[in-house]
């Protein structure tokens, strides 16, 4: 998928990109809220989900992060296939991550308000009413379209 969206290179016009899985039920309202707890000093960062490590569903880099990985990418496959001697075998949340904050440099800032899954350990994720940014995983779509409902569909929650 980041391949694709460098090439597409849209991701140049704005000053954070993400990247979702169509399994995942984002709230990019909630995410403006979040980002601005989180300014770039202009030398990049990208947004760690999970206290297990960044997991692909809600991927969250500032421009800067993004334009390093796009420079970087080659050096992060060499660096990990000599240190793995031979193929990592790990997925591309878990590759990417590494590589942005091991061999890139890119500051890596932990934000548990992203995402809400059973792979992080998040209590009552299924019923999507707390104020993450993100539920994952919805298989179906009568599930996922109950998750965009128990949401309010993105409003922020509040007390009364």
């Amino acid at each position: 998928v980041w391949r694709k969206v460098i090439e597409n290179q849209r991701w140049s016009y704005h000053d954070w990109t993400v990247k979702a899985d169509p399994d995942t039920a984002f709230f990019p309202g909630r995410l403006r809220v979040v980002l601005a707890f989180h300014p770039d000093d202009g030398s990049g960062l990208f947004l760690n989900n999970c206290q297990y490590g960044l997991h692909g569903p809600l991927e969250v880099f500032s421009g800067t992060a993004v334009r390093r990985w796009r420079d970087g990418v080659e050096d992060c496959k060499r660096h990990f296939f000599k240190l793995c001697s031979g193929p990592c075998l790990w997925g591309e949340d878990m590759f990417i991550d590494q590589c942005l904050s091991k061999v890139l440099g890119v500051k890596r800032v932990d934000d548990w308000n992203l995402i809400s899954e059973p792979h992080c350990a998040s209590k009552g994720w299924e019923e999507c009413k707390s104020q993450h940014v993100a539920f994952h995983p919805f298989k179906t779509k009568s599930s996922y379209e109950a998750c965009l409902e128990r949401a309010n569909f993105g409003a922020l929650p509040f007390e009364v």
